[in-house]
């Protein structure tokens, strides 16, 4: 860190362990470790306080009875007060709405909100403007989410930028011990190539695309494995039971690694030769950098965020979920062409070292962090991350 420093609220009272509880986390770690006094704000018991304790970050407890909880309001305001909070970064929608009675009582702190999700119904009634005439500038985490609250939200162009997310290159990188240790856990030799793909197991991430892919591809290039890692939300089950019949119709049992939850993900990473990434829908695509940042050649669904991040035949190659066969076609690209596979694996690594890393993301939030203390006519800055 080489500018000021602050004491920052992370505040998220979701109980859910997704990207966005996971970003909370990730963000008031990198925070710390830029020097700031950083207290994550959330639900006693939740995954998000499990992490934030296994990160040795400090944790206010902050559950909410409801939508509209004056009392959680009042305390909040108090314990901003008491503690000296000199900023407040919402993570979870339905918290301002507790969090926006503390700010119009106390008019004193800056409040930035980040937009991790569209939003399909208008929210322009007048309780939703009081709430967010408290908010001071809305991050949104792609292009498609900004546009997004621009159409649905009583916004202007001015409180709403664009930060994408970062990965720390440190710990995102290629290893090859951890590929050679992975791949003989998994019994993948090194002849074979590995086409991998990371997410929740449920229908919407496009693992019944993948298995797809996966019988043509395995029909026509004996050398090719396959490895899909995720598990289901907790509770949900039921979500992944057409997967794993889809993989049984298909008779891909020994073709397909269901290797389950992994916290190794930069090692397992380094272990694949492509990286798959068809979900119907996404709203930026966090785990797309991360494979750049360990040189992966990506495919991808055309579709949403994803086009933040990949440029055509420079650093992943994109495939219309509406067209059948156009995944298995550009996976195969990649499985003929050696070369191809090098040369996107090298644009990934330059995109993340030029538009995803750390030090980029936090100068972005910095820059919003001074924008929103100066509506509020409190001065933050200057701010500056160090290179990472």
């Amino acid at each position: 860190m080489t500018g000021r420093t602050l004491h920052l609220a992370q505040i998220c009272s979701s109980r859910s362990w997704g990207g966005l509880e996971m970003h909370v986390a990730v963000l008031s770690r990198w925070l710390a470790e830029e020097g700031h006094r950083v207290e994550i704000w959330c639900a006693p018991g939740s995954p998000l306080a499990n992490e934030a304790q296994r990160l040795g970050l400090p944790v206010i407890p902050f559950a909410p009875a409801g939508y509209l909880d004056l009392a959680a309001s009042l305390r909040l305001f108090h314990q901003f007060r008491e503690q000296e909070v000199e900023l407040l970064h919402a993570h979870y929608a339905r918290d301002l709405w507790n969090i926006a009675p503390a700010v119009h009582l106390g008019r004193r702190w800056p409040l930035v909100f980040i937009k991790h999700i569209g939003t399909g119904k208008p929210k322009r009634d007048p309780i939703h403007r009081w709430i967010y005439a408290a908010v001071d500038q809305v991050v949104a985490i792609s292009r498609v989410i900004e546009e997004n609250l621009l159409a649905t939200h009583p916004l202007n162009r001015e409180r709403v930028c664009v930060v994408h997310h970062g990965v720390d290159t440190r710990t995102f990188a290629f290893r090859p011990e951890a590929r050679a240790r992975i791949r003989a856990e998994w019994g993948v030799g090194e002849e074979e190539l590995l086409i991998g793909s990371i997410g929740r197991l449920q229908p919407g991430k496009g693992h019944l695309e993948f298995l797809d892919m996966a019988a043509a591809v395995g029909a026509r290039h004996p050398r090719a494995r396959f490895v899909i890692v995720g598990e289901p939300t907790r509770g949900e089950e039921e979500r992944a039971r057409p997967i794993h019949d889809r993989l049984r119709s298909l008779g891909l049992e020994g073709r397909v690694i269901m290797a389950g939850f992994r916290s190794d993900i930069p090692e397992v990473l380094s272990a694949m030769d492509i990286f798959a990434f068809p979900s119907r829908a996404e709203a930026f695509g966090l785990v797309l950098i991360e494979a750049m940042a360990v040189g992966r050649p990506v495919v991808s669904t055309r579709c949403d965020g994803v086009l933040d991040i990949v440029e055509e035949e420079r650093n992943g190659l994109l495939f219309n979920p509406a067209e059948p066969g156009d995944l298995t076609r550009q996976v195969e690209r990649l499985i003929v062409d050696e070369e191809l596979r090098l040369r996107l694996g090298r644009g990934g690594l330059e995109t993340v070292a030029a538009r995803f890393n750390r030090a980029a993301m936090l100068n972005r939030l910095y820059a919003v962090y001074e924008r929103a203390g100066a509506r509020r006519g409190v001065q933050l800055g200057p701010l500056s991350a160090a290179r990472s």
